[in-house]
């Protein structure tokens, strides 16, 4: 480990090396096979939960369960000048694309591919599946698993002119950025979730590893940041926040 880096607020590699290394530790305390449907199971709960609450959002503003207002509830804005996406329409779809990603780059510069492929396995499924189980993706190729960039196939985007503008409306202004969740809170998530399912599915043998995982989390970047991630130990990520 590299001396410890101060933390005011996270982003989106504090998210991708806390999942990174308690999914390790998993495996280290089970193997392989064991850690992978562990990690791979809280992923899909932890994505399902996010679309919820998306749904949630949605359902109170009475909007359509669409991928178009899908796409607008995102509840991430991702860091400037870190992933180089590239939106393409092939009406009734969209295809996005990138070649750069700050969670493949977190996990390739601190040896963690072989874990975090894992999140990109389940994470985009979840997440639409949380939203409405009737709305396709595919995933076509992703960066950690060693294909040269992310492509994903949203069916029915229909990016033509009056769906782009909603889609800009979305995210710009109804609901616009009260549906952004601050990097904190979808850290504190990931932990939340990590921890139930390993509790569940692996009992004390499952909480000794996410606090191997969280350790090495805190000898990067300190006691502080070590306190923001265990502050939403009891929190409820499965409702919208007030």
């Amino acid at each position: 480990m590299s001396k410890k880096e101060q933390v005011d607020h996270f982003d989106e590699t504090h998210h991708a090396l806390l999942f990174a290394w308690i999914a390790q530790a998993i495996e280290e305390q089970v193997g392989q096979q064991k850690g992978e449907d562990v990690i791979r199971k809280t992923v899909r709960q932890y994505g399902e939960e996010r679309g919820r609450r998306m749904l949630l959002r949605a359902q109170a503003k009475k909007h359509a369960l669409s991928m178009i207002n899908y796409l607008g509830y995102r509840e991430y804005n991702i860091s400037p000048g870190v992933m180089n996406l590239k939106i393409s329409s092939k009406p009734p779809h969209a295809m996005f694309r990138t070649s750069t990603c700050p969670w493949h780059k977190a996990w390739e510069e601190n040896g963690l591919i072989s874990v975090g492929k894992l999140y990109c396995l389940e994470i985009d499924k979840a997440l639409l599946r949380g939203f409405n189980p009737n709305l396709q993706l595919e995933v076509i190729s992703t960066l950690p698993t060693g294909d040269p960039r992310c492509e994903f196939i949203y069916h029915d985007a229909n990016l033509k002119i009056l769906n782009f503008v909603l889609f800009g409306y979305r995210k710009v202004i109804n609901p616009g950025p009260k549906a952004v969740m601050p990097w904190d809170y979808h850290v504190g998530h990931l932990f939340n979730t990590f921890e139930k399912v390993a509790n569940k599915e692996l009992g004390k043998v499952g909480q000794q590893a996410v606090e191997v995982g969280l350790a090495r989390f805190g000898e990067r970047y300190g006691e502080s940041a070590l306190k923001k991630v265990m502050a939403s130990r009891n929190m409820d990520f499965d409702i919208v926040p007030q």
